[in-house]
């Protein structure tokens, strides 16, 4: 036998040995790529699942104090600005007509919202509120 043709059986032994190695590695690579993808897909499952929970939360969360604080500020002015208009005085009976407006505001505010408290009126729902409260209009409640 010729040292060539030596040569040439090592050489494609070599290239065997090589093309075994390139497989052996090219699986590899295709399992670690897939384990990616997974793992892709689960952290894009778990990041929709988790903002729904957090929209969920926010659409729970009530109104802070600033926020009833100018519910309040509101409902007060309204109701005076509502009293002003029958009784001009600022006598006993304006006090008393104030009065009812704003038990009168606050309770269609509650029923409107269906809260039992106002403070418990959702945040998302705070806009809302305050745009019921500005356009009160008790005529729409007799």
């Amino acid at each position: 036998m010729s040292t060539q043709m030596v040569n040439n059986g090592d050489m494609f032994a070599m290239i065997e040995h090589q093309l075994k190695m390139t497989e052996q590695q090219g699986a590899a690579l295709r399992m670690l790529f897939q384990g990616m993808q997974q793992m892709q897909e689960d952290v894009t499952m778990k990041y929709e699942e988790t903002q729904i929970m957090v929209q969920e939360v926010r659409d729970s969360i009530t109104l802070i104090d600033r926020e009833q604080f100018e519910l309040q500020e509101i409902v007060r002015k309204k109701s005076y600005e509502l009293a002003k208009r029958i009784h001009k005085d600022d006598g006993d009976k304006f006090k008393v007509l104030v009065g009812k407006y704003r038990r009168l505001m606050w309770s269609k505010l509650k029923e409107r919202f269906e809260v039992a408290r106002y403070s418990h009126i959702r945040r998302i729902e705070f806009d809302d509120a305050l745009d019921f409260a500005k356009n009160f209009c008790p005529e729409d409640y007799i």
